[in-house]
């Protein structure tokens, strides 16, 4: 059908040429008779009016011929400086076709189809027909190599809409494969949507998608290609190191996917992202192919597959930088928490290095303070440093306002309170060895160090045993040193400025020589009078008169 709609155009381009050239030629060819008109000879012996009617007559083809001449002239200049109107108009036009991105449309010639295909052809009007084929259909779009097959096909030229039922497969050599049960192609916009069991398969890559539906555009002219794919697929990327040799591959499962000009990989709804070493769920997520850099948005959350070392980092997003195929940095932004057997770390953005998939250091910073717990010490600060050689933690600092707390041994100190350490920094180092047959969790710390205004209060247990309050040691200084043995503090060391109070408590009087407090009886309710009662007035002795002296009678008067 498409050959014989190019053959309509061409034969109407063909008539009107030989049409335009056969006018051109008979004014031409007028043009010329005019010019080359024979004049009549005068005899030799014709008189003087005679010979003036040939001077004149001679004169007027003179002028005759100059005219045509004339007319001619403004003719081929006309059509020169039509000519060079269209070309630059052409030039002037094909730049802005191609930095909108338009291109010719797809017109389909199937004239690779195998010798058993069936063709019904219906003629509608000049310019429309249908087009139904079985028995196997192979088209392309004349001048680009393209393939798509089916075992049936039928075709609306007016539409433009191709429909395949049957074995589906759309080529771009060296680009992309695409395999369907069913799919309409639309020729005017590139434009293939494919439907029941589909898989695209990057060529050049190895990676593929798989989904029950997919709507695909070709790239045409600058616009590039583009993918969507709906109803959750599965995306399976395959990568390769430096050397080319292919590594595990990456499985992406979503609701929904959009590939952009096979570089740029958007995944939408609850998505799962399954690695050999690490793992990964979001809302959403990007994965550009050519930087090799990975985000995943909203209730983000990575964990490694190493469950003898494991960890886990959540964040509101969290951007995952690749280099040669592997996973070297992890970014959680906004309320990050990252986790693992010794160490809990909370902070505005935490920044975890790697080295061969194998966490090695964090950095945690950010709005707000940086926090990194473990089991015996908390410390903060405005930003923190740790490093885990081996996963598991080796060292923390603390730098800006930091502050350590620790629990105290609890085999010898029982109290609520928490030994404390400050400074502008605290470095934390901890012992990484464990004996053999140790099965307690956690790191355990070594040395605890503040610089600069150290302040560090911190409790010793009481001679009287546990059960007594532990005594108090407050200690100031330009720098301060805690070393610690089996959790418990050792030695304090004051570099600087050292001065400090040393508090013991009282032995309580009322305890018995077990350390139990004795308890007293209480002492007997006395009950208060009534308030409604009225106070009883005291008891007054009865009026009686006395005998007055004449002394005392005389100094009244």
């Amino acid at each position: 059908m498409a050959r014989v709609s190019c053959w309509s155009l061409r034969s109407s381009a063909l008539v009107g040429a030989l049409v335009l050239s056969a006018l051109v030629g008979a004014c031409r060819g007028s043009g010329r008779g005019r010019a080359t008109a024979p004049t009549p000879a005068a005899p030799a012996e014709a008189t003087d009016p005679a010979g003036d009617a040939a001077d004149r007559a001679r004169a007027d083809s003179v002028k005759t011929a100059a005219r045509d001449s004339v007319v001619r002239d403004s003719v081929a200049r006309a059509t020169l400086v039509a000519d060079s109107l269209a070309r630059d108009s052409a030039a002037t036009r094909r730049p802005r076709r191609a930095a909108a991105g338009v291109s010719k449309n797809c017109v389909l010639d199937f004239s690779e189809s195998p010798p058993e295909t069936r063709l019904l052809y219906n003629r509608i009007s000049e310019t429309i027909s249908n087009v139904f084929i079985g028995g196997g259909f192979i088209g392309r779009c004349q001048g680009e190599n393209n393939r798509i097959r089916a075992d049936s096909a039928e075709q609306f030229s007016s539409a433009g809409v191709v429909n395949l039922y049957g074995a589906v497969r759309y080529d771009e050599p060296g680009r992309v494969r695409l395999t369907s049960d069913r799919a309409t192609y639309f020729t005017s916009e590139g434009r293939l949507i494919a439907d029941g069991n589909v898989v695209i398969t990057q060529l050049e890559s190895g990676s593929t998608l798989t989904g029950s539906s997919v709507e695909y555009f070709r790239a045409i002219g600058t616009v590039p290609s583009r993918m969507i794919a709906p109803n959750r697929p599965t995306a399976r990327l395959v990568e390769k190191d430096s050397a080319g040799r292919p590594r595990p591959a990456v499985t992406i499962v979503a609701n929904m996917f959009e590939d952009r000009a096979d570089s740029i990989l958007l995944a939408w709804g609850n998505v799962v992202i399954t690695r050999e070493e690490i793992n990964g769920r979001a809302d959403s997520s990007s994965f550009d192919k050519f930087t090799e850099r990975a985000r995943l948005v909203r209730s983000a959350r990575i964990s490694n597959t190493d469950t003898t070392q494991a960890f886990v980092l959540t964040g509101d997003t969290i951007d995952m930088y690749n280099r040669n195929r592997q996973l070297e940095r992890v970014l959680a932004k906004h309320t990050a928490t990252a986790t693992n057997e010794d160490l809990v770390v909370q902070a505005e953005r935490i920044d975890m290095r790697l080295q061969e998939q194998k966490l090695h250091e964090a950095f945690a910073f950010g709005s707000g303070r940086a926090r990194a717990r473990t089991t015996q010490q908390n410390v903060e600060a405005d930003s923190l440093r740790i490093r885990l050689p081996n996963q598991r933690v080796e060292e923390v600092r603390a730098i800006g306002n930091a502050i350590a707390l620790g629990i105290p041994d609890t085999l010898k100190i029982r109290s609520e309170d928490r030994d404390m350490l400050r400074g502008d920094s605290v470095f934390a180092l901890f012992d990484t060895t464990r004996a053999q047959g140790d099965t307690s969790t956690g790191a355990k710390v070594r040395e605890i160090s503040a610089l600069g205004n150290a302040t560090s209060l911190f409790q010793m247990a009481s001679k009287e045993g546990p059960g007594s309050p532990p005594a108090l040691n407050y200690v100031r200084g330009v720098r301060i040193y805690l070393t610690f043995d089996s959790g418990a503090i050792r030695d304090v060391r004051v570099d600087s400025g050292a001065s400090g109070l040393y508090l013991e408590p009282v032995p309580d009087s009322l305890a018995d020589s077990t350390g139990r407090r004795v308890r007293r009886p209480p002492p007997p309710a006395t009950r208060p009078p009534s308030p409604r009662e009225p106070p009883q007035p005291l008891p007054v002795a009865p009026f009686q008169p006395t005998a007055v002296s004449p002394a005392s009678r005389r100094l009244h008067d």
